[in-house]
């Protein structure tokens, strides 16, 4: 926040001199900077699922399970190195005094039977069982009288297999900042999955510790069940293909409409009342498509050209894989609580905000994200904390010696022009002190932020604002922005996130986008805020929507899923086929 400011003087000459002053403080003020306008810092890794019981006991490496666990690595499972998950498993084996709990001398038949049945429903959450050894694990589980080595090494086998696919489907598979995706968000709150284990396990009850690893969010379960319906469905027959070979029109009449009112229907656009023998294009057909072109981001007009029949011809296959994405992406998400809630989908270049988890009229309006591939908008979860009404633009360093700062070394009045100031910034002690010169663009017409601008401080110094320049809203693809995003709907969204705070109403929020001086306004409920990048997404009517992969992210998840899947495959080959001989002792 800028302390007392000391405005200079509109001179032409002052200003031109005092513009390549500022150059030479920007450049030089690298740590006062860092405190006053925040970039994104340096990601670390999200902790894990659960933290649980910190370790007090060191782990004994005379003990052939504290053997396995010191050393992170399992030789009978497909992917040997399960450091990712060690501190889980250590703590549930601490639990135990680094005794067996699945191969016991009263092993339950009944829990080992619902470890399997965990594992073997992945797919419906789009995991693979392979990842988690299931068919290692039947081996294991169906073997007879193993040693206590062998006995060691197997229940390890299993806790480690288990511990995997819960913290795949709470956390999700892949590290968005292993891929180097631009993520803010914070870790979702610690289940002791130590505890939780113990307890089901002495109650024979373990399949119920899924339901509380599993996703809570809305977006979550209405992906999973559209993929347990696509699932059902099975792959489209290719004697079946919509292809009609010439360009449809309403009312046009063709042979392979059938095979268009089936895949409609599949997708949940037409009703089961429909004609189903028809081969007339007709209106419910072509309701039906417009909202499929609409969706895709085609000229939505009902005519079905090849861009139009290609989207029809996509396997149910192709589809899971789509939803399989969306479904990562959304392991990410910290689980929601009801009440307000804004969202930037923003490959959509879409905001909703919902009055509660089921609100079913969302205020809905267009927005304009980070440009690709540059200045990617990034995925982030944060609460709004305030909103200021009438706000100065301070100027990020990189924009004004990159846009700025050449303009105004060839025209003296142009910071004048563009009511930019320059004024000095003292710096707390807690900062490091001192003070440097930093540029500021005054409320009014000309400042890229508007009438009102929408604060949840975050690492990434980004936030929601209006614009003066609207035009921008009507173009199909809107990524423009240096990373933050812009409105459509300004007063509405003050509306929305004002709506239970005494003293506000449209009335007095007109009048604020309006004042001549900047307002700070401080939220008495923070709303949560969440920017998220969704190509494949369930909109708040239940309709499964796509999007375009504008910053190229699908790709690099599919890589990045696809590089754990051929670890799987790999480790698969080359293994020797196990036998009861296979004994892992106290250093595997």
């Amino acid at each position: 926040m800028i302390t007392k400011s000391h405005a200079l003087k509109d001179s032409h000459h002052r200003y031109a001199w005092f513009a390549l002053v500022a150059c030479i403080y920007y450049a030089g003020t690298e740590r006062a900077l860092s405190a006053d306008m925040p970039v994104a810092a340096p990601e670390t890794s999200l902790p894990a699922i659960n933290g649980g019981p910190e370790i007090v006991n060191p782990i004994p490496a005379d003990n052939p399970i504290g053997a396995i666990l010191l050393s992170k690595q399992h030789p009978l499972l497909l992917r040997s190195d399960f450091s990712r998950v060690s501190e889980l498993v250590s703590q549930i084996y601490q639990n135990s005094q680094f005794q067996p709990i699945w191969f016991t001398a009263n092993r339950s038949e009944k829990n080992l039977a619902d470890l399997l049945s965990i594992l073997n429903s992945a797919p419906s959450n789009a995991l693979n069982p392979a990842n988690y050894d299931v068919d290692r694990l039947k081996q294991l589980i169906s073997g007879q009288n193993p040693d206590s080595s062998t006995v060691a090494s197997y229940d390890v086998a299993l806790t480690v297999s288990l511990v995997r696919y819960l913290h795949d489907l709470r956390q999700g598979q892949v590290e968005p900042r292993d891929v180097e995706y631009p993520v803010h968000i914070a870790p979702k709150p610690a289940l002791d999955l130590a505890g939780l284990l113990k307890q089901h396990l002495a109650s024979q009850t373990l399949t119920e510790v899924v339901g509380q690893f599993e996703p809570k969010t809305k977006q979550y379960q209405q992906l999973k069940q559209i993929l347990t319906r696509l699932q059902q469905m099975g792959n489209q027959a290719s004697s079946d293909e919509f292809k009609p070979g010439k360009m449809l029109r309403p009312g046009d009449k063709h042979p392979h409409i059938v095979y268009l009112r089936q895949r409609l229907r599949g997708m949940g656009l037409l009703g089961n009342n429909a004609a189903t023998d028809s081969k007339i294009y007709d209106n419910d057909l072509v309701a039906a498509v417009i909202k499929v072109q609409q969706q895709q981001g085609l000229t939505a007009d009902g005519v079905i050209g090849s861009s139009t029949a290609a989207l029809f011809n996509q396997s149910s296959s192709e589809k899971i894989a789509q939803l399989a994405l969306a479904m990562e992406r959304a392991r990410w998400i910290p689980d929601t609580t009801d009440g307000p809630m804004i969202v930037v989908n923003i490959p959509a270049f879409e905001l909703w905000a919902f009055n509660s988890i089921d609100d079913p009229n969302p205020l809905n309006m267009k927005v304009v994200v980070g440009k690709s591939p540059s200045n990617q908008t990034p995925v982030l979860w944060e609460e709004m904390k305030y909103l200021e009404f009438m706000p100065y633009w301070n100027i990020p360093k990189t924009i004004y010696e990159k846009e700025i700062l050449p303009k105004a070394a060839n025209n003296e009045g142009y910071l004048a022009s563009q009511d930019i100031e320059l004024v000095r910034h003292q710096n707390s002690e807690e900062k490091g002190g001192g003070s440097y010169l930093r540029a500021r663009q005054r409320p009014g017409k000309k400042n890229p932020l508007g009438r009102v601008k929408f604060v949840f401080p975050n690492t990434a110094d980004v936030y929601l604002h209006d614009t003066p320049g609207h035009a921008a809203f009507n173009r199909p693809r809107r990524d423009l922005s240096h990373g933050c995003v812009r409105v459509s709907a300004p007063e509405q969204l003050a509306q929305f996130v004002l709506g239970d705070q005494a003293g506000w109403d449209k009335e007095s929020i007109k009048q604020a986008m309006s004042a001549p001086k900047t307002r700070h306004v401080t939220l008495k409920r923070a709303v949560p805020v969440l920017f998220y990048y969704g190509t494949t997404f369930v909109d708040h009517q239940n309709q499964l929507r796509f999007y375009p992969d504008i910053y190229g992210q699908d790709e690099q998840l599919k890589k990045a899923l696809n590089k754990i899947q051929a670890t799987t495959n790999s480790s698969s080959n080359n293994q020797l086929v196990m036998s009861k001989s296979t004994v892992v002792g106290a250093n595997p």
